[in-house]
């Protein structure tokens, strides 16, 4: 199962959600996929529930369609 870590590239608010990241904050990540790598960790539409999971385990619910915090711009990917 491949680990990641992602770790914030700018500060993230969403004030409607109670949230906010900040730059550089880190979260670790599973998801229970073979072949998944950080180059396609947010572009693979296999991987969409599990990170949507993986990020509320995190305590970030923010819905699957808020594309700038589920896209790779926001994250710096590091896999374990």
């Amino acid at each position: 199962m491949p680990t990641f870590v992602l770790t914030a590239t700018h500060n993230i608010d969403r004030p409607q959600a109670g949230l906010h990241i900040d730059r550089g904050q880190s979260f670790t990540v599973n998801i229970n996929m073979i072949g998944i790598t950080p180059v396609n960790l947010f572009n693979n539409s296999r991987c969409q529930a599990a990170l949507v999971q993986q990020f509320q385990v995190n305590g970030i619910n923010v819905p699957k369609t808020d594309y700038s915090i589920y896209s790779r711009g926001s994250w710096d990917i590091k896999m374990l």
